[in-house]
């Protein structure tokens, strides 16, 4: 389950960030209206009635003039800085443990950069941190409803290889589907993931979208690891996962989202569910709770 949750720590997520046009202002940190102040993730297990607690983390954010600059948890496991040139997000610096609620958790740290195009379309985010492997993620936009992302890394070889290409559709501004293929062949399909959604707003959403772009394969998005499903305008309430292909009869999980909203109409507490043979797995209980 940590690694759905935490993806190597829940790093989908910073000493302040900055821009070039914050700089000349006196930077207002309050929280922007129904932008997310807090977020406490826990991961729960039930066995012979009693729940007990596996892991806990407590965020806060941090804004300056309507930016996100800075995201953290309370004891010390993720940091996360963000940095602005021209009012786009450049920069992305996170330092944390992987893996917090282990006895021994191994240290985890990358800076990535941003590019875009002369439309302000996010194109390249790169690993710039030389103590790790190269790595990199480049943006395609062959319209405007699908966004196709490539995974590259270069293992000291100097000749990058395409991990895998994600192909994601858009409708309504909600991701309904990625297809990942596999070294970026599209012969090679390896898994589908379907969304539904309620109608009501996603607070990452109010945020940036590009950060969640941007962030790396151990990054912290609600619930799922590399979940892009968190750009999206609503709230997720049902994904499926189809393995070796979208056919009805491939192997497939599936998760349900249940969402408790506030008068505002955003989510106060959002519960994983996972389900199995369509029937709900009441041992785990995973949720998110918000503050505005």
């Amino acid at each position: 389950m940590k690694k759905y949750l935490l993806g190597i720590l829940f790093i989908s997520i910073i000493s302040c960030g900055s821009s070039d046009e914050l700089d000349n202002q006196i930077p207002n940190t309050d929280p922007p209206l129904g932008k997310i102040k807090t977020l406490t993730i826990k991961d729960e297990e039930l066995a012979n009635g009693i729940t007990s607690l596996v892991e806990k983390l407590d965020f806060k954010f941090e804004y300056s003039n309507d930016k996100l600059v800075k995201v953290w948890d309370v004891n010390g496991n993720y940091t996360e800085n963000l940095d602005y040139t021209n009012g786009l997000l450049t920069s992305i610096s996170i330092e944390g443990n992987s893996y917090p609620g282990l006895s021994d958790p191994s240290p985890f740290s990358e800076k990535r950069k941003l590019m875009y195009d002369n439309n302000q379309r996010l194109v390249k985010v790169e690993n710039i941190d030389m103590n790790y492997v190269k790595n990199y993620k480049t943006f395609e936009y062959p319209s405007g409803d699908i966004i196709i992302v490539k995974n590259y890394i270069d293992n000291y070889s100097g000749i990058p290889f395409n991990t895998d290409m994600l192909k994601i559709y858009m409708n309504n501004e909600n991701v309904t589907k990625v297809e990942r293929y596999e070294e970026g062949n599209l012969s090679k399909l390896g898994n589908v993931i379907t969304y539904e959604y309620d109608n009501k707003i996603n607070p990452d959403f109010l945020i940036d979208r590009n950060r969640i772009l941007a962030l790396p394969e151990y990054a912290y998005n609600i619930f799922l690891l590399q979940n892009y499903s968190q750009i999206s305008k609503n709230n997720v309430s049902k994904m499926i996962k189809y393995y070796f292909g979208s056919l009805p009869d491939s192997p497939k999980k599936e998760f349900e989202m249940i969402s408790q909203y506030q008068n505002n109409g955003l989510p106060s507490t959002i519960y994983y569910q996972e389900k199995i043979d369509n029937t709900p797995n009441d041992y785990i209980r995973v949720s998110a709770v918000y503050g505005y």
